[in-house]
């Protein structure tokens, strides 16, 4: 594996505000915060940090308002080493927003303003964008961005992830079989295979979806349990690491960018979802989204665990 591959992500691109409080405020009530603080936030733009901290070389592609906010957002993305020359910049909106409400166990309830993200176009995604990047990750709900990516990014012969939460899960299979047939990794979270499945059951419901959904590789996070990978017609699973949560806000980004690492670098399913396990363990460990461990953590955190073969592995494919 050349380890200069670039891996490009779009989506969103946010200001996260973190309130952490035991309780949540019932009309005119007022609690108390244990803490409070601020950070960039959007599940793409925490990818792509996740997979600059991972060893690739990483791309963003967002728009963002032309205000203080977006300057200081593609800043820190920059200070990460994302290459932020596609950003797009818009005046008519401010740059997009969320409040995070994190209790004492690490939970998270968000309020968001999508603000500025929403001035990313299908036009924005363009074969210049796309150009010298090995991998494409799309990070958000919206169809006509999934459809535009993917069609231009296989046209190139390039491989493609979509994440694309639960605002593409509630449009529901019909809509969205064609957008995300072909796709190469379809990641999403237990609730999410359940409400497009239509069923309780995780492993049934995640079996409803591929009925009707052509993909290679069909991801479902479990949070505290693991994940599951469902693949030519195999599901396999991988138990999450037990570690004490503090934020468990980007966890989700962090697993997706690890296992596109992991896919990039051609590792078996099994050491795929066994990486991005233990790259999601350590970000719920550090407050805030953009606390995705760096690959050297990751390799530590393995081999103190037995997985010594596995680190061997991963360090020669960077060579």
């Amino acid at each position: 594996m050349n380890k200069k591959a670039v891996v490009l992500s779009m989506g969103n691109l946010n200001l996260d505000i973190y309130i952490k409080t035991d309780s949540i405020p019932r009309p005119d009530e007022s609690v108390d915060a244990y803490e409070t603080y601020m950070g960039g936030g959007g599940s793409a733009a925490n990818f792509s940090v996740a997979i600059a901290r991972l060893g690739l070389g990483s791309r963003f592609l967002g728009s963002v308002g032309n205000d203080q906010f977006g300057d200081m957002l593609i800043k820190e993305l920059e200070s990460e080493g994302v290459d932020v020359r596609f950003i797009k910049r818009v005046s008519h909106e401010r740059t997009g927003t969320v409040i995070v409400i994190v209790g004492l166990d690490g939970s998270k309830r968000m309020i968001r303003y999508s603000g500025a993200n929403l001035g990313l176009t299908p036009d924005d995604i363009t074969k210049e964008v796309i150009n010298g990047v090995s991998h494409v990750h799309i990070a958000l709900g919206r169809t006509e961005i999934i459809e535009a990516a993917k069609r231009i990014a296989k046209s190139m012969g390039l491989t493609v992830s979509v994440d694309g939460g639960t605002p593409l899960a509630r449009k529901g299979l019909d809509i969205i079989k064609d957008v995300i047939d072909g796709v190469d990794v379809w990641l999403m979270n237990s609730f999410e295979a359940k409400e497009l499945g239509r069923s309780e059951n995780v492993v049934k419901a995640t079996e409803n979806i591929l009925n009707k959904v052509k993909v290679k590789e069909l991801i479902v996070t479990l949070g505290p349990r693991g994940a599951l990978l469902f693949k030519d017609g195999e599901v396999k699973y991988s138990d999450a690491f037990r570690v004490p949560p503090v934020d468990t806000t980007g966890a989700g980004d962090t697993f997706a960018a690890a296992y596109v690492v992991a896919t990039v670098l051609d590792l078996d399913p099994i050491d795929k979802l066994v990486f991005a396990n233990a790259a999601a363990s350590l970000k719920v460990t550090k407050r805030g989204a953009r606390s995705s461990p760096r690959l050297s953590e990751v390799l530590n955190f393995l081999e103190s665990l037995g997985y010594a073969k596995l680190v061997k592995e991963i360090l020669g494919r960077f060579e």
